[in-house]
């Protein structure tokens, strides 16, 4: 049974290396977008109700800043594996790389972070509205500095 399951996964990869990098990219950022904005609104929303439930009054952007850094430190590390491997196929020192990939993330929460509050105070928006807006911005961000920093190849 492994051993059908394991051949099902290389023929497929197969496959999926015969596509070109910006679109592998795409689905493979797809994915992670779709897995970063669902872990926010998650937390967003636990940390609204225990904000609420426990009586704190935080200011939204304030809880939803608490919910969009732990965001990050939860998946930076999906991120960066998934784009290592399934769109830029590196082979290179797996530290270093992570290391740049990190540094991009947390650059990247730079500017995030101060949009979405500008976002949420301005137009009344709630944290996932402002991260729909923000993906537009970094969705192109993030693959350049992927290809030409954290995944370049010499």
């Amino acid at each position: 049974m492994i051993k059908a399951i394991l051949k099902l996964y290389f023929w497929a990869e197969n496959i999926w290396f015969k596509f070109p990098e910006k679109l592998r990219f795409l689905l493979v950022g797809g994915f992670n977008t779709v897995f970063a904005w669902s872990v926010l609104v998650g937390l967003d929303w636990a940390f609204r109700y225990v904000n609420t439930a426990v009586g704190w009054n935080f200011p939204q952007i304030w809880v939803a800043n608490a919910a969009l850094a732990l965001q990050y430190a939860i998946t930076i590390n999906v991120s960066f594996i998934t784009m290592r491997y399934y769109v830029f196929r590196s082979h290179g020192n797996f530290w270093a790389e992570w290391a740049k990939a990190w540094s991009v993330y947390i650059f990247l929460y730079a500017i995030n972070a101060p949009i979405m509050s500008f976002l949420m105070w301005a137009f009344g928006l709630m944290a996932w509205q402002a991260q729909g807006i923000y993906l537009i911005f970094s969705t192109i961000v993030t693959f350049l500095l992927h290809k030409y920093y954290s995944f370049r190849h010499k």
